[in-house]
């Protein structure tokens, strides 16, 4: 199992750094790709932890099946 505070901090920083590199270049389509990938990674990470001990919400909860990721 990963450090989640470690991978949070991780993804942070590289957000900041795709956000500064965007300022400097004046292009706010930069690192839209990685951003993504960060983004629906913890999307991800939450709903798992969330399937797995739901406690309270359990009964408001619904499988959605996803696409498959390309």
């Amino acid at each position: 199992m990963r450090n989640t505070k470690a991978q949070l901090e991780l993804d942070e920083a590289i957000l900041a750094l795709i956000e500064r590199k965007r300022q400097a270049a004046a292009d706010p389509e930069l690192g839209a790709a990685v951003e993504e990938l960060i983004l629906s990674a913890q999307v991800r990470d939450i709903e798992s932890e969330i399937l797995e001990s739901p406690g309270a919400i359990e009964p408001w909860l619904i499988r959605l099946r996803r696409p498959p990721e390309c």
